[in-house]
């Protein structure tokens, strides 16, 4: 389940990101996406992401060369329909702040439950009670 809401500075991106946690969602979860690069340092030791659509020069020039639109490319990971999508970038172009919600619903605790490497085995004798060889 994806969801998302738009802010309009870095004040109200932290409050905002503040809440969704307190809400329960955990960090991993959100990703702002902004035309450039936060200046807060709130972020940097989570795992909220943050990807500024301005990119590195690199990224640039690469973009120049395929055509790719910096915006269309930050939301086409995530579950949109393509009305919030053109709503986002357009957003994000006029300087808004998006912060998405990219929400799993169920439990990922399924590893545990079918993974052999977290069972655990009844011997019937230790190595060091072993008579004959080996092999």
């Amino acid at each position: 389940m994806t969801h998302f809401k738009l802010v309009k500075g870095e004040e109200e991106t932290i409050q905002a990101v503040d809440a969704l946690l307190r809400d329960g969602y955990k960090e991993h979860e959100i990703t702002i996406i902004s035309k450039d690069r936060l200046k807060t340092d709130r972020f940097n030791d989570s795992e909220v992401k943050q990807k500024p659509t301005a990119g590195t020069i690199s990224d640039k020039f690469m973009r120049f060369f395929i055509g790719e639109d910096p915006e269309e490319a930050a939301f086409t990971r995530y579950n949109l329909t393509d009305n919030d999508k053109e709503q986002l970038k357009q957003a994000v172009i006029d300087g808004e702040i998006a912060i998405i919600v990219d929400h799993i619903p169920h439990a990922q605790g399924e590893v545990a439950h079918s993974n052999s490497a977290y069972e655990t085995q009844d011997f019937k004798h230790h190595p060091s009670e072993h008579k004959g060889d080996i092999e």
